[in-house]
């Protein structure tokens, strides 16, 4: 592994990678402005810095494979002839067959993007504070630096469900090589970092472009909830502790009304999944109007004509090249159960027109067909999610049942799905993940809920599933970068995927 550094000299070549709709958000400077006597001098530096942060984590995302995994991981679905899919729902992680296309191979290749965005972050918390109050206000110092504390550790939460334990870094000018942390002291470390962010970040921007994209304290509370719904399923002896925590959370993501449930409805639920909605709490901006135009979405591989141009004149153009199992789709709807996800988000779900017709269509928001250019963010943190994991949360704790109930039938009536009836106990939080998986399909959020709540060793739940020995030896990660081992003699490979 390189010096953090240089990591930060040598990778941050950013101009016109979009962050957000505001043309002066989008213009970054080359990597060695950020470095050079002649920067950090006044409130458009700052900015510039925040945004480098934000692009670097966009460009790694960028590649969607990445995002789509947490769904495609568990298997469920219908691969055909993509054998990079099928290895990923194997957990043949190491297979040649996983880097054939689509980089789907991006997480087991390289962290780096993930360390450069964090490094950025760094540097932006070392040089905003020594700016002289003269040339910014110290409120615009700590909004920017509460971004920064955003940006690195999210960067830092999606490394540890990626990886588990990796390496730690808050300064910027510590060069020294770092083994592998225990995740579980990396969030803990992230945490105390965010209590500080929510404290400066601003609950919501006048502009309407950077809603839900850039961080806010609605953000920086919905991720401090999943991390500790993280350590919560991985530090069983305090796990109502940090259940609480989760609560607590959520409940002030609540408290802040400036999210709302949108109606499902067929002239609506598309801008949803745009991104920058009123549910939208936080998301990467991939909005096709500000030039984006990416491939490696969800879209692309569970849509086909006329909705998108397809890459093959299978079955005429009126083929996906994934669809969803039967068995999967019965157990998440069962027939004879009215959704209005069910009626909006598939279109021949059964695949009566041919064995590959179903559509999955909660990103079929195509800006041009032809060209496959799509018109949505990547979301990871969005209120319908937030009211489940609160809801999750309440039933783990015990005695709280009735509030965890009314969260959950909540989100089931706006779906006009019929209500939970049930008691607390298991068949309460049974109800609970099943509805996080009906309602963030396809959303990044499934093989994280399954491996932090052990359902990924229930064969009931996922087709990929592990044993409790594969599991300890954590076969739910990415194998460390081979690279990184390289470079670093300090990483350790990850039991599981020694050779």
């Amino acid at each position: 592994m390189k010096q953090w550094f240089n990591i930060l000299l040598t990778c941050i070549v950013l101009a016109g990678t979009g962050l957000s709709g505001c043309s002066k958000f989008l213009e970054v400077e080359p990597s060695d402005r950020f470095t050079g006597a002649d920067f950090w001098k006044n409130e458009s530096d700052a900015e510039m810095g925040v945004t480098a942060a934000y692009s670097l984590l966009r460009t790694r995302m960028g590649n969607a494979a990445i995002y789509v995994a947490a769904d495609f991981r568990p298997g469920n679905w219908n691969f055909w002839a993509k054998k990079n899919f099928i290895a990923l729902a194997t957990n043949q992680l190491q297979s040649a067959d996983l880097s054939a296309a689509d980089g789907l191979a991006a997480l087991r290749d390289g962290w780096g993007d993930f360390y450069k965005s964090i490094a950025m972050a760094n540097l932006c918390l070392a040089k905003i504070p020594e700016m002289s109050n003269d040339v910014i206000t110290s409120d615009k110092k700590a909004s920017f630096m509460g971004e920064a504390r955003f940006i690195r550790s999210f960067n830092y939460y999606l490394l540890v469900t990626f990886y588990g334990d990796v390496p730690l870094q808050f300064d910027p000018y510590d060069t020294r090589l770092k083994a592998r942390s225990n995740m579980l002291h990396v969030l803990d470390t992230c945490i105390t970092d965010l209590q500080l962010a929510v404290k400066d970040l601003p609950e919501g921007y006048a502009d309407p472009t950077f809603r839900a994209v850039r961080a806010t304290k609605g953000a920086a509370l919905a991720l401090i909830a999943h991390m500790y719904a993280w350590k919560a399923g991985f530090d069983k002896p305090r796990a109502k502790e940090w259940w609480q925590k989760c609560a607590d959370a959520c409940q002030a993501v609540t408290n802040l009304n400036q999210y709302h449930l949108m109606p499902y409805a067929p002239e609506i639920f598309k801008d949803m999944f745009k991104g920058r909605s009123e549910e939208g709490i936080w998301e990467l901006s991939m909005d096709a109007n500000y030039g984006n135009s990416y491939g490696g979405f969800m879209a692309q591989w569970v849509l086909h004509q006329p909705i998108l141009a397809t890459s093959t004149t299978l079955f005429g153009g009126l083929a996906s090249e994934i669809t969803i199992k039967r068995e999967f789709i019965d157990k998440l709807y069962p027939p004879g159960k009215s959704d209005a996800r069910f009626t909006l988000w598939f279109d021949d779900p059964y695949s009566t027109l041919n064995p590959q017709s179903s559509m999955f269509l909660k990103y079929s928001a195509i800006a041009d067909p032809a060209t496959r250019s799509f018109d949505f963010n990547i979301l990871y943190f969005r209120y319908a999610g937030v009211m489940l994991l609160q809801a999750e949360a309440l039933a783990e704790i015990g005695g709280k049942d009735t509030d965890a109930i009314s969260l959950l039938n909540e989100v089931k009536r706006r779906a006009s799905a019929e209500e939970y009836t049930g008691t607390g106990g298991k068949d309460l939080k049974d109800a609970i993940f099943l509805e996080r998986t009906r309602e963030l399909m396809g959303e990044g959020q499934r093989w994280t809920d399954l491996v932090r709540t052990g359902r990924v060793m229930d064969i009931n739940e996922c087709e990929n599933y592990l044993t409790q020995d594969q599991f300890d030896r954590r076969a739910w990660t990415w194998p460390i970068p081979v690279g990184a081992i390289r470079t670093n003699p300090l990483l350790v490979q990850t039991a599981y995927w020694v050779q």
